[in-house]
């Protein structure tokens, strides 16, 4: 049976996009065929959200079982952060991107880690499992940035202009945090068509 592929764009200093990502997960696993279905991570830099919409999305994501105890945004740069997502998925496909991602908005949300900092995400991405020398050589350097330019590219083709979205199948938007029936849906209707 062909693998159905989501897309979901995201960044990782966006709380909506943990939610999107834990919510999109939860459906995947509900769906009749798990197996069957791959979740792509891309990035997609978002403008930092105010202290109000930081208090939002910690009242949403609380029922999900994300603590978000971060008290004002965070305002660092993400194309490194950006970088090693690409480099997870290189190294370890989705699964490794994931584990990354987790790490990532953990940090980020609930121990108020500043990600625009390299040995930060030298440590973070270490205990997501990535390669810690591959992981240097791409901090030290400009490596992989094509591939978060094709990412941000890609979205823009797309008409995605914020995270998150998710691409379902390559035909099926969804834009912004869906509950976890929708993204359901959207995969079940999806994997019928495959």
């Amino acid at each position: 049976m062909p693998e159905l592929v989501v897309d979901l764009w995201g960044d990782p200093t966006d709380p909506w996009s943990w939610l999107a990502k834990r919510r999109l997960e939860e459906a995947v696993a509900r769906s009749s065929r798990p197996a069957d279905v791959t979740v792509v991570h891309h990035t997609l830099p978002r403008a930092p959200l105010s202290a109000e919409e930081l208090q939002r999305a910690s009242v949403t994501a609380r029922p999900d079982g994300l603590d978000i105890t971060l008290a004002e945004p965070s305002r660092g740069d993400t194309r490194a952060a950006s970088r090693l997502v690409a480099l997870a998925h290189s190294l370890g496909g989705p699964p490794l991107q994931a584990a990354l991602l987790e790490r990532l908005f953990a940090a980020v949300f609930t121990e108020g880690a500043d990600i625009a900092s390299n040995p930060v995400l030298q440590r973070l991405a270490a205990e997501a499992g990535l390669d810690e020398r591959r992981v240097g050589a791409v901090l030290a350097s400009e490596e992989l940035s094509d591939e978060v330019d094709a990412d941000v590219a890609l979205a823009a083709e797309l008409g995605i202009e914020a995270p998150p979205f998710a691409v379902v199948g390559g035909r099926v938007g969804l834009g912004g945090v869906a509950s976890v029936e929708d993204y359901l849906g959207r995969i079940e209707s999806a994997l019928e068509t495959a």
